[in-house]
């Protein structure tokens, strides 16, 4: 542990100290995530990371008078389906019980100014990250009495907030007109919120936002005075900003580099060659066809874009110098969406078993049949988001026909998908253990029954 560590444990009571435990272990973090995101070894290990040094940043802004730690913002590059709102989905309830809100945005829906019609302001999520801030501050340090004590503590929390934005991809520069003005104008708005600076946000309301909490907090709370914050700020020099999307076309920028950097290599350790050199007689031969080269597998570390790889893809040189951790959610095989619908806590497939269980029967599935959905999903590039939509298509017409009926098994099999047939249904008896455990125990009776009366007729004689 070191020194830094060591002053910030010093000054913090037991509890603290379980939650900086906890929440800035990087490997404690991973352990969480993959419960929920498989396939993904290197990438979470990366965000994992990334979260664990905001936290301690957090901390040692607090208690340790040394040197700023500066934040670290994080670009995500991944396929639809891999993973990547999942994994912010299950941090997002982690940070939250450390004390910082985690808040989720699709770019796409904000224009960079309000001068752009159609959509709201960019800068309008700050009211957002404000409110969760607010809902954070009453759901775990609500002491204060004095309202602008507690609208200096929501603040504090919400410039510690991690803002995520996704689909950041689609906001690349191109084309022409008032298209490339739109998107270098969306880019030139975001670097200055990840440079630092401050945004007026819309007043709330305390008296709404513990009602909120109150219903979390079973009732509580809810006879509150009617308050208003008004004339908040937010300061974003501290908060950690989140970009991810699909990034089409990245991956080929990246090899093609790849491939530029290799064959300058290959050139540069080839011996110098003469005129005459692999000549007969000194004359000059026909040169010999090059031979068909295998095509050259790269390691994963390898394919993670560097920054040129993200500006020749279409963004801002300034905007991408303050992103200093890229990582990358590779495209999930069939194996592993086949461990994801068998040990995932929140996969397709036990979802559907418990949307069987509420409606009275019971829903199994044998592996081929798991595999059978694990290779459609990979067939159709929809990846883990696509397992339900395929769950929904094969059972949707059989849970129809067994609404309202008494329990069934279905047995979902992949030699019956195959052959585009219907699962096998079994009508179950819900009561005929409970009969056969009392006939047992009936029979069981009248044979002791029996054996009492044999015993009592032999004493007799």
């Amino acid at each position: 542990m070191n020194i830094v560590s060591l002053q910030i444990l010093v000054v913090k009571t037991e509890k603290e100290i379980q939650m900086h435990n906890k929440y800035c272990n990087a490997k404690l973090i991973k352990k969480k995530l993959d419960n929920f995101v498989m396939g993904q070894e290197q990438g979470t290990r990366a965000i994992a990371m990334a979260f664990a040094q905001h936290f301690l940043r957090i901390e040692a802004s607090e208690y340790y008078s040394g040197r700023k730690i500066t934040k670290d913002n994080v670009l995500l590059v991944g396929p639809t389906g891999c993973g990547k709102t999942e994994t912010f989905r299950v941090l997002k309830s982690m940070a939250e019980e450390f004390g910082v809100p985690v808040c989720l945005f699709n770019a796409l829906d904000f224009a960079p100014t309000d001068s752009w019609k159609g959509s709201k302001c960019l800068a309008s999520i700050f009211t957002e990250v404000f409110r969760q801030a607010a809902e954070v501050y009453f759901e775990k340090f609500d002491t204060e009495k004095d309202v602008e004590k507690q609208k200096e503590s929501i603040t504090k929390i919400a410039n510690n907030a991690i803002i995520v934005l996704d689909e950041i991809d689609k906001l690349r520069i191109r084309g022409e007109g008032n298209n490339r003005h739109f998107l270098t104008e969306y880019q030139s708005v975001l670097l200055k919120m990840v440079e630092g600076n401050t945004y007026e946000v819309d007043d709330i309301t305390l008296k709404d936002l513990r009602k909120e909490t109150a219903e979390k907090d079973d009732g509580q709370k809810d006879n509150e005075e009617d308050v208003e914050i008004n004339s908040n700020e937010v300061d974003t020099t501290n908060m950690m900003f989140v970009f991810m999307g699909a990034f089409d076309g990245i991956e080929e920028i990246t090899r093609g580099r790849l491939e530029e950097e290799r064959l300058n290599k290959e050139e540069k350790d080839l011996p110098a060659r003469t005129m005459y050199q692999d000549t007969q007689l000194g004359f000059l031969t026909v040169p010999q066809l090059a031979k068909k080269e295998e095509p050259v597998e790269y390691t994963y570390e390898q394919l993670i874009p560097t920054q040129e790889d993200i500006i020749q893809f279409g963004f801002m040189r300034e905007l991408v110098g303050r992103i200093s951790v890229r990582t990358v959610y590779k495209p999930l095989k069939e194996d592993v969406l086949f461990d994801i619908l068998l040990h995932c806590e929140t996969s397709a497939y036990r979802e559907y078993q418990q949307r069987f269980v509420v409606n009275g029967h019971k829903l199994l599935c044998n592996r081929d049949a798991l595999k059978e959905i694990s290779r459609i999903a990979v067939e159709r590039g929809t990846g883990a988001r696509g397992l339900r939509n395929i769950f929904s298509e094969l059972l949707q017409d059989t849970m129809f026909e067994l609404s309202g009926e008494p329990c069934h098994h279905c047995l979902l099999r992949g030699k019956e998908m195959r052959a585009h047939k219907p699962p096998l249904l079994h009508k179950v008896d819900r009561f005929a253990k409970i009969r056969l455990r009392i006939e047992r125990e009936r029979n069981k009776k009248l044979a002791e029954i029996a054996r009492i009366r044999a015993a009592i007729s032999g004493r007799r004689k």
